[in-house]
């Protein structure tokens, strides 16, 4: 019986070993994967390097458009929400529209012979361009502006005639991987290089040319081609510029506004989707410089040609004379990998190559890359997640899944028997049209019923007359309530017949001796200390106190402002929580201008002189208001920008130091009142004037005070940064060659350097509105040269409405202001803040705590903040609400399952008993 018992196992193990391996079928494990389209671009991507580029096509060197998905519009970008995923984008977009109107804008205002050595000179395009770089460490790889044929006028050189220009110049800077520089010591890449090449000059330089493999940027916008094209004036938008200058210190020149109107790039309406002033190349390998596959974001610049043709003013005819270009690095951008659906819409080539179960729905992450896995599979509306389950699946997860883990797993239960959402007709009398009361269905109906007693009872006890009211016929809905209130009260109902009643005074000595009875005294003295209790995750002072915050928000206006105290118009710091990530684009804006004026101003000499090439001058006011300006319109969410010198600290071109220079722009969005030019033909219009003209002046303002005085005796731990400019050799750009000083170097501050202000009303002619501002410093070298200084601050503000605040949960030591406001049921579910939600409550959402479900039917799978918000308000102004209704249920058992390998196995094990 033994050795039958043995055979009959031996026979179970190789049927289940047997079984085992018809399930796997000999396939690997990883093998339930199916090459995809990102298998096609990795693979593309991988076969091109920078030894084999150069023998490569240009087919092969570019990938298809539909890589890049979801790029930001510049005629959206009011209506539509940019999502995490495509802040990088959205900042190239916005630094290459910066360049475009600077470019745009100084060279028509110095557009006469007089002011032509005022205009930018050599190393003010290369140490421009670098700045692009070195301030946006993660985010811009390249900065370049790329001339059209014939278009540049160069003053740097001595040897080339006046009112003559270069075939070709194109200066552009992208980061360099120097982990093998003799320098590095460490060989770890620092992203602190920089190289500086003319691509109008040396081999390949005539990147105007269709055998050009990488001139994508070239072919968007030049040649400008406006005869050829039929609606060539709406490529050529006009912008309204208005400057008040000072020329000392609290005197401005004249008291009105010079005006000026120029043309620069396309302004589209909302509904138009061609002549976008701001177009992405496809993806392309960038051969022989950073050798690596890059996006760039090209916007033109427009240039009045012919120049300095004083008599023939009518031959002169705006046209796109360079492109300005700014690259990021492809495996930055993060792409969606999410079925093509509301918010991921055609094209995008890595559509669909999520693996989410059907049971589920993608949702991207942002900051993932050019990685797989960069998404979470959240369960649809009326399924839930396994008890194991904590929150959403996530897309690295998957990918690193077997097969048998992926088939089994990652999937979303079935929620059974959901409930339909109740329907609360609001009635604010309380009665029926027939006079009948109504059947109360929440607490609130009770408590309006308790405010009525409590009136009654008021009269009650200031009347002499014993009875009060007499009660009609019908027996009240909260019967029992009544009577426990009234006893509360003390007082009591009567019976005056069969169907009436009246209430009447009770005796207190009854309610008194209970409470006599009651009286305990403790035996011990330990006993009556005060226990501990856990901190609740909604906290009713804040919440009292974020109500407060945004109804001061929203009473102060541009007319009442002046009205108030200079105390009450300064929100507490905590109010902007979240404001260094949320606006970090444009605090690198304000950056990318301090790397700019502190490289300009520890390199540039304006006594150095290198042959045939003349030194740069310094910098003049025109180029720095031109600089704010271009800081403004090129950032819809910069409301102003300044850059404010320290005293004594400016000296212009012509060799004299001012006490105060500090030129500030800002949007003007009022009726234009100016005088001399086409005011009512211009729909764009911006403001500037020198705050040096004011009677009092910036240095005692917060945001220069605080950054001036951790600056102006210690300059300890500013970056170190280093250039390699390579210029032409002569005016035919023959060949590159190294730049006299070579390399370059100067320090400069990071983002983290600069300083957030608290919230604040800007009660003046400026800008009028709560705002931010964002000051960060910047170096020059001191009046001996010996050693670099603080010379002053840039500043943007931006306002303090398009900040999301964050209502969920946080731990104590955060500075938010919002923090454990929000209204979710924290014993079923939990907090998720949402993007794009502004200044406003509600911008949240409540889901599903793990081993609870959603319970209603519909097409939600979380609660709405602002349903959580208005529910809770209705609560607590005693008006019917469904809130006790917004919270999820314990989720039910999930159904047993059984393969039929176990099946048999136990079968096989019964026979053997």
């Amino acid at each position: 019986m033994t050795s039958r018992n043995e055979a009959v196992m031996y026979a179970l193990i190789v049927v289940v070993a047997v079984c085992a391996i018809m399930t796997q079928g000999g396939r690997n494990a990883f093998d339930w994967r199916e090459r995809d389209a990102f298998d096609e671009i990795d693979d593309r991507m991988n076969s091109i390097n920078r030894l084999n580029c150069h023998s490569k096509p240009a087919s092969e060197l570019h990938l298809p458009k539909e890589t890049l998905a979801q790029l930001p519009l510049f005629n959206k970008l009011l209506t539509n929400i940019i999502f995490p995923n495509r802040t990088n984008l959205l900042h190239i977009h916005n630094m290459a529209l910066n360049r475009a109107f600077f470019y745009s804008y100084i060279m028509q205002k110095a557009n006469t012979s007089v002011e032509f050595y005022n205009q930018p000179g050599l190393l003010y395009y290369y140490l421009s361009a670098a700045a692009d770089v070195s301030a946006n460490e993660y985010g811009i790889n390249g900065s370049a502006i790329l001339y059209d044929v014939n278009c540049s006028y160069a003053n740097w050189y001595k040897n080339l005639p006046f009112n003559n220009t270069l075939g070709l110049f194109g200066p552009r800077a992208f980061r360099f991987d120097d982990y093998n520089e003799p320098t590095n010591w460490l060989r770890e890449p620092t992203n602190k290089t920089i190289n500086i090449e003319d691509y109008g000059a040396g081999p390949e330089s005539n990147y105007t040319l269709s055998s050009y493999k990488w001139n994508r940027w070239y072919k968007i916008f030049l040649p400008d081609g406006w005869d050829k094209s039929e609606h060539d004036s709406t490529r050529k938008h006009t912008y309204g510029v208005d400057i008040k200058y000072s020329d000392k210190t609290g005197h401005f020149v004249d008291d009105e506004y010079h005006s000026m109107v120029f043309f620069g790039p396309p302004s589209p309406g909302v509904k138009e989707k061609e002549d976008l002033p701001v177009r992405f190349t496809q993806p392309y390998f960038d051969c022989g410089r950073s050798n690596k596959w890059i996006v760039s974001a090209v916007s033109p610049v427009v240039d009045r040609l012919p120049r300095y043709l004083d008599q023939w003013f009518h031959l002169r005819r705006q046209k796109f004379v360079a492109a300005s270009v700014m690259d990021i690095d492809f495996l930055q951008v993060d792409l969606n990998p999410c079925v093509v659906g509301q918010g991921n819409e055609l094209p995008n080539y890595f559509a669909g190559t999520a693996k989410c179960k059907p049971t589920t729905m993608c949702e991207p992450i942002s900051g993932w890359g050019f990685r797989r896995g960069g998404y979470q599979c959240m369960c649809r509306p009326g399924y839930r997640y396994p008890f194991y389950q904590r929150g959403p699946f996530q897309g690295a997860d998957i990918e690193s899944a077997t097969g048998d883990e992926y088939k089994n797993g990652f999937d979303c239960l079935p929620v059974d028997l959901r409930q339909v959402i109740p329907n609360i007709r609001s009635n604010s009398s309380g009665y029926s049209i027939n006079g009948r009361k109504k059947r109360a269905v929440s607490e609130s109906a009770d408590l309006q019923d308790a405010g009525r007693l409590v009136r009654l009872a008021r009269e009650l006890r200031d009347e002499d007359e014993a009875p009060l009211a007499a009660v009609s016929r019908g027996q009240s809905h909260i019967l029992e309530r009544r009577k426990r209130f009234l006893r509360i009260v003390g007082l009591t109902e009567e019976a005056l017949g069969d169907m009436e009643k009246r209430i009447v005074r009770r005796d207190p000595t009854p309610v008194f001796a209970v409470k006599r009875k009651r009286i305990f005294v403790p035996r011990y003295k330990r006993s009556t200390g005060a226990s501990r209790k856990k901190r609740q995750a909604f906290d009713k002072d804040r919440h009292a106190r974020m109500l407060d915050i945004i109804s001061l928000r929203q009473s102060v206006t541009k007319k009442n402002c002046k009205q108030f105290k200079t105390d009450d118009l300064v929100l507490p710091g905590d109010v902007s929580f979240g404001a260094k990530k949320q606006f970090s684009p444009q605090a690198r804006t304000a950056l990318r201008l301090s790397h700019f004026i502190s490289n300009f101003l520890q390199n540039v000499d304006i006594y150095e002189e290198y042959g045939n090439l003349r030194g740069d001058k310094l910098l003049n006011t025109e180029v720095l208001f031109g600089e704010v300006l271009a800081n403004v319109m090129g950032d819809l969410r910069i409301e102003g920008s300044g850059v404010f010198y320290d005293i004594d600290k400016y000296k212009g071109p012509n060799g004299e130091t001012r006490q105060f220079f500090g030129p500030y722009a800002y949007r003007f969005k009022e009726d234009d009142t100016g005088k001399g030019l086409h005011a009512k033909d211009v729909k764009t219009r911006f403001r500037a004037e020198d705050f040096a003209g004011h009677k009092t002046h910036y240095l005692d303002k917060e945001w220069f005070k605080i950054v001036k005085e951790r600056w102006q005796s210690n300059t300890y731990g500013l970056d170190r940064f280093m250039e390699k400019p390579m210029i032409r050799s002569d005016l035919d750009g023959t060949s590159l060659r190294k730049f006299d000083l070579y390399p370059l170097y100067y320090r400069a501050p990071r983002e983290e350097d600069g300083w957030w202000s608290a919230p604040y009303f800007d009660c003046n002619k400026y800008i009028n509105d709560w705002i931010i501002t964002y000051s960060v410093p910047f170096f020059g070298l001191n009046s001996i040269g010996t050693d670099i200084e603080f010379k002053g601050v840039v500043r943007v503000d931006v306002l303090l409405r398009d900040l999301d605040i964050n209502q969920c949960p946080m731990d104590f030591h955060m500075p938010n202001a919002f923090k454990n406001t929000a209204r979710c049921d924290y014993k079923t579910t939990y907090c998720v803040p949402l993007p794009g939600k502004k200044f406003n409550r509600g911008g949240y959402k409540c889901e599903c705590k793990q081993g609870y479900e959603y319970p209603f039917s519909d097409q939600a799978w979380y609660f709405d903040g602002q349903t959580m918000e208005e529910e809770y308000r209705k609560k607590i102004n005693g008006l019917q609400n469904s809130f006790h209704t917004l919270k999820c249920r314990i989720s039910a058992g999930g159904k047993a399952s059984l393969s039929w390998v176990l099946l048999l196995t136990a079968v096989a094990l019964r026979f053997l008993q």
